[in-house]
């Protein structure tokens, strides 16, 4: 990740199936300055996304597809303000309902995404 966020003109990155490797993933302050879209997919050994307060400021579109071991949403995203659509696939039941608002209950991350307009969440 650290090579992939210097890339100046870099707007869509797709991870899929492996391509990172390790626990914890970094996007730090001021990183993928033009990034607009980021899907991460079957990063099975991803347990912690940490995004730094001006990391990835041109994001707009956001999808987590079967990161297992995502324990939640990164702190991070709360200052995304340009994030549109965030779609949560497939992912665990408890990763699920941080974002939700269930019987007017907040889970405990709604407050990182409360600002995107779209927020899907698919289970197949």
């Amino acid at each position: 990740m650290a090579t992939l966020e210097k890339l100046p003109n870099l707007s869509i990155l797709c991870l899929y199936d492996q391509p990172f490797i390790g626990r914890k993933m970094v996007c730090t302050p001021k990183g993928f300055p033009q990034l607009k879209s980021l899907i991460l997919s079957n990063l099975y050994s991803l347990e912690e996304w940490c995004v730094g307060k001006e990391a990835m400021p041109s994001l707009c579109k956001l999808v987590i597809i079967k990161c297992f071991n995502l324990e939640m949403v990164p702190d991070g995203l709360r200052f995304i303000t340009t994030l549109q659509e965030l779609q949560i696939v497939d992912m665990p039941k408890s990763f699920e309902e941080r974002i939700q608002v269930v019987n007017e209950e907040a889970g405990e991350d709604v407050f990182k995404v409360q600002h995107v307009p779209s927020i899907i969440i698919k289970t197949f």
